[in-house]
């Protein structure tokens, strides 16, 4: 793992070429922060390139492309946020949390560089202002994610909604901005779906509706955040039991991204919820088959036998679950004792049934 610097230009022995090189840098960042195609075509291209690797299961790609944007651009905070994307897209694929401080250390980085940015640039365009708001927005809601998986609740929800007033103010300053709509979507949505009880007594405004059309006007319109919206709605679909557009839309960005697993998980569970018992083994068997060469800390090779065991006993296939259950003697020796305990259930289930 890349170690994080501040990405400045080297210093320079003589006194004049310092002075030179730093007036140049000076005059170049405040013709490229004011102008009115914020971010420049390269920097788009980048975080396409970014995402494309993250979709495709190549981290350590896409981190190396991040630090190339932080190096061209050190006081723009889009490299620092897409190089702590990439480290938790990277935590989530391994279910291990081993990295976080480095992830934590460019949330903070983001949202230094949005502050100094807003502070110091007040004739900047309402482009580069709304960019800054989507940055933070996005340094806040990544940093949701993570609390909600591995930290506190109520930390998540707090930054949450703190990004949610971020992406607010971003359009209100350049409503043009569309990828503003990506994390404003994922809020509203989430935010009902998740709302239960208090959404039942309009405590809680039910913006479900609202926040599918915000991902779709993203989907559309965006500049970087197209296909992050889809897979958005992919889960979003699969949470409202929309099984059949799980599955179009899944397939679809399987083909897309070949080389990476996260578009198979919701496309294996759409199956199995449909009742395509068959379909839904054949996937959890092709993610099986990519993290038997990578196992990690096995946390999802466990997740995948426990799925498909399910897929073949619905099939009535005894046979069929009987080998899945008796594979994790391949490996049980292997398992750390963390994920021991975080998947005690599931791994305790398939030993009893391989023994039986």
């Amino acid at each position: 793992m890349r170690s994080l610097g501040t990405g400045k230009k080297k210093n320079y022995s003589r006194k004049n070429m310092i002075f030179i090189i730093s007036l140049f840098l000076t005059i170049f960042f405040s013709q490229h922060i004011t102008a009115a195609d914020f971010p420049d075509s390269q920097t788009i291209a980048i975080l396409q390139e970014v995402q494309e690797n993250l979709y495709n299961d190549n981290f350590s790609n896409a981190l190396k492309l991040s630090d190339s944007l932080v190096n061209l651009y050190s006081d723009n905070p889009s490299g620092y946020l897409f190089g702590a994307i990439t480290v938790l897209m990277s935590i989530f694929d391994s279910e291990d949390n081993t990295a976080a401080d480095i992830f934590k250390h460019d949330i903070d980085t983001v949202l230094s560089l949005v502050t100094r940015t807003i502070d110091s640039c007040l004739d900047c365009s309402p482009r580069v202002h709304a960019w800054m708001y989507l940055c933070s927005g996005h340094a806040k809601l990544y940093r949701s994610l993570w609390e909600a998986r591995f930290g506190s609740k109520m930390k998540a929800i707090t930054q949450a909604r703190a990004a949610a007033g971020d992406y607010q103010r971003g359009l209100e300053t350049d409503s043009s901005l569309y990828d503003l709509y990506f994390g404003l979507g994922l809020y509203h949505y989430w935010k009902s779906a998740k709302a239960g009880f208090l959404r039942w007594l309009h405590i809680i405004k039910n913006e479900k509706e609202q926040g599918i059309r915000e991902l779709r006007l993203a989907s559309e319109k965006s500049l970087i955040s197209r296909h992050a919206a889809r897979s958005a709605l992919i889960w979003i679909w699969l949470d409202s039991k929309q099984y059949d557009s799980v599955i179009v839309l899944a397939q679809e960005m399987a083909e897309t991204y070949p080389e990476g697993k996260s578009f198979l998980w919701p496309l294996a569970q759409a199956y199995f919820e449909r009742g395509d018992y068959q379909q839904a083994a054949e996937v959890y068997e092709r993610l099986w088959e990519r993290f038997i060469k990578e196992p990690g800390n096995y946390y999802n090779l466990i997740e995948c036998d426990y799925q498909l065991y399910q897929c073949y006993r619905k099939l009535a296939d005894d046979t069929g679950a009987k080998k899945i259950a008796t594979r994790v003697h391949r490996y049980g020796q292997q398992i750390p004792m963390e994920t021991r305990k975080r998947q005690q259930k599931k791994l305790m289930f398939l030993i009893r049934n391989a023994s039986r």
